[in-house]
This record gives structure tokens, sequence and C-alpha cells, in this order.
């Protein structure tokens, strides 16, 4: 039987490949030089794509902390604060688009997608911690 779409959870494995399909999108529009020019290479773009980069690798990291008994703990604090982390970087990535817009003359659907995209990435991460700490707190509270 299937599960009615407003009642289906995300997972781990889609927060991830949302971060990932987030990072190789900032990194190949991001290469185009006509658009993102040198000039604000190391001041905006970099930064961009650090913040892409950093997501993704934050999300990867919280993926490989093993959490299966109480005495994971450490392993959950770590797999929430990476999690965290990677959360606040795609409000940070959302406000550095925002302000690449009127920077780079970016196109409005452009940025439209581009955070959207963001957005649902940090949703799904959300969504992601908010399971963990649920599925995962009651193994420590003894």
């Amino acid at each position: 039987m299937s599960v009615p779409v407003n009642e289906r959870t995300h997972g781990k494995l889609e927060a991830y490949t949302k971060a990932y399909e987030l990072c190789t999108y900032t990194l190949k529009i991001t290469k185009n030089k006509k658009i993102f020019t040198e000039e604000y290479q190391e001041t905006l773009t970099d930064k961009i794509n650090e913040a892409a980069l950093e997501i993704f690798m934050l999300c990867g990291s919280a993926n490989e902390e093993p959490v299966r008994s109480a005495g994971d703990f450490q392993h959950f604090q770590n797999r929430v604060q990476f999690q965290q982390m990677a959360w606040v970087r795609c409000g940070d990535l959302k406000r550095l688009i925002l302000l690449a817009k009127p920077i780079f003359h970016l196109a409005s659907k452009r940025v439209v997608y581009w955070t959207t995209l963001t957005a649902d990435t940090r949703n799904l991460i959300k969504g992601w911690m908010d399971a963990d700490i649920k599925r995962f707190t009651p193994l420590f509270e003894r």
C-alpha cells in the first residue's frame, strides 16, 4: 500500500541527494566567468561555492556518524551538530544568492530556481535532523 504524499517522511538520503544537487548546480553555474566575473571572485563567488560545498560535506559527515546504541551519544551529538551547521549554511547560501542577483545581473528565473533548491535542501535537512532527534533521543533517556 502506498503512503499518501502529505504523510510521507523525508530521510537522510533525500537530504544528502538534494545537498549534492545544490552543490553541483552551484559549482556549474558559478564557473561561467561571463556572468560570475573575476572582479567578485574572492569576495562573493568563492563564498557561494564554499557554502554549497560545505552543505554537501556536512550532510555527508552527519550521515557517517553511527548511532546504534546508548553508547553512541557522542556520535549522536556530532550528527546533530553537522546537520545544524548544514542547515545554517543553507541560510547563508540563500543570502549570498540574493546578494549575487544585482551584482551579477542574474535572471530572476535562475534566482528563483536556485533559492528554491537551497530552501528545499534546508527543509530536508531540518526534517532529517528532527527525525533523528525523535528517533534517537529515547536511547539516551535513562
